[in-house]
């Protein structure tokens, strides 16, 4: 088989994966939307938390992708499924672990954020439950984790799907009411959402146990060295993720200045974006499961060809993509609501953001790479930075140009990460990583 039709046998899936997971985000916004924009910029809001909160809670998914992708690729099929089995009751204990945590915190993050009153109110009802069920949501991330790594992304694309098809069905239904059922809102999104990704996990897990690629799961022992692994691969990109939620809880500040129709136009600026964002995420993991094979195989120059050539095919999607978000930006953003100041605002954002597509299209493929191969921290260590150099950016290009230089300096960041990464990783440092479990 050719390269290019391994890259595609993967990446196709994993990209309708990311498409169809990125609805779940997108069919909430378009139920609040008809809520009205304060609703739906109380969505944006939380849905800036939510980015920190799972990049906490999926560092053991991430993790165990790697680790699973290694063992495959060394031809050790037993550790595959230990890892695996163990990382899911693991996903399970550390999630109720981070919401018994994250919840107490929720008003000092609105404070942080500087939203008050009906809107800190609906993004509480929104969150609280959210987190409430948050293991149905990291539990999945596990799961397709290790399909994953198995080299499988076709089956995490179906239990997507049949998630997303799920809410968008239940998402009104619980948000406005039908017959007995009474209407709940903006929390019923979040409920929808829950009971989506729970279904989900549930086929996945029985599909898992019906191939034998877990064990059972009554076997379960505490090993300190697959924790050790899987939170030394994830842990860095959690940071990373966080970080970058948390800068935008700071950036939120600056454009909540220019009121309620601003910080809405984020969000839609988000999700007309979250198209291209989630097909780059769909190649990455294509590039984070053939790296780590390859390198727990012993063929690290292969691993790299492998990752270049994603990354190029990747690039002329990016490409595509972005001349269409720029030319029909107003269409893109009208999808979501029907405010012209909120369009008019969105519009513009989206014009920035298809101009940098292809540099966040290397930050997110080679990162993948970097995690498959084992060596997450070079990610981080440019991601951090460089999401904090936002803040003063923000700052000063606001005073200068108003909400576009807001949106200026967001964009302008992923220009040099995109860079610094892909020299990073042509120095080849990462190809001496192996495999340290047995």
């Amino acid at each position: 088989m050719t390269d290019r039709k391994i890259i595609f046998n993967l990446a196709g899936p994993a990209v309708l994966q990311t498409v169809v997971r990125s609805l779940f985000v997108i069919v909430d916004a378009f139920w609040v939307g008809k809520m009205g924009s304060l609703p739906l910029a109380a969505l944006t809001s939380a849905a800036i938390l939510v980015w920190g909160f799972l990049a906490l809670g999926e560092k053991i998914a991430v993790g165990t992708n790697s680790l699973v992708a290694q063992s495959t690729g060394a031809g050790k099929p037993e550790l595959a499924k230990r890892i695996s089995s163990y990382n899911i009751v693991n996903t399970l204990f550390y999630t109720i672990l981070l919401s018994l945590i994250l919840i107490p915190l929720l008003p000092f993050l609105y404070f942080l954020m500087n939203i008050s009153g009906e809107q800190a109110s609906l993004c509480n009802e929104y969150l609280v439950v959210l987190l409430a069920g948050f293991p149905c949501m990291t539990l999945l991330s596990t799961v397709a984790a290790i399909f994953r790594g198995y080299g499988d992304t076709r089956t995490p694309f179906y239990l997507f799907l049949l998630g997303v098809v799920l809410n968008f069905f239940l998402a009104p239904v619980l948000m406005f009411g039908f017959l007995i059922i009474p209407a709940m809102g903006i929390s019923g999104a979040a409920l929808s959402t829950l009971a989506a990704f729970f279904t989900s996990f549930a086929a996945g897990f029985f599909i898992l146990r019906k191939r034998n690629l877990i064990e059972k799961i009554f076997h379960y022992k505490f090993d300190p060295g697959i924790i050790k692994e899987t939170l030394r691969i994830g842990l860095p990109i959690a940071i990373n993720g966080v970080g970058f939620s948390l800068i935008y809880v700071f950036v939120s500040r600056f454009v909540i200045e220019y009121g309620t129709s601003a910080i809405a136009a984020l969000g839609i600026g988000h999700r007309s974006e979250s198209l291209a964002f989630q097909i780059t995420v769909g190649f990455s993991m294509a590039s984070s499961v053939l790296v780590g094979q390859n390198i727990g195989a012993g063929n690290p120059d292969k691993a790299e060809k492998l990752a270049w050539k994603i990354l190029g095919y990747a690039s002329l999607i990016m490409l595509a993509y972005g001349a269409l978000l720029f030319v029909f930006s107003e269409q893109f953003a009208g999808f979501f609501i029907n405010d012209i100041e909120v369009i008019k605002v969105s519009s513009v954002y989206n014009k920035i953001a298809a101009s940098v597509l292809i540099f966040s299209a290397a930050e997110i493929i080679l990162g993948g790479a970097f995690s498959g191969a084992g060596d997450s921290l070079p990610p981080a260590i440019v991601g951090l930075p460089m999401n904090f150099l936002r803040i003063p950016l923000v700052a000063l290009f606001s005073s200068l140009w108003g909400l576009t230089g807001i949106w200026i300096a967001i964009c302008s960041t992923v220009v040099i990460k995109g860079i610094v990464i892909a020299i990073w990783f042509k120095l080849g440092k990462w190809k001496k990583r192996k495999l340290i479990l047995h």
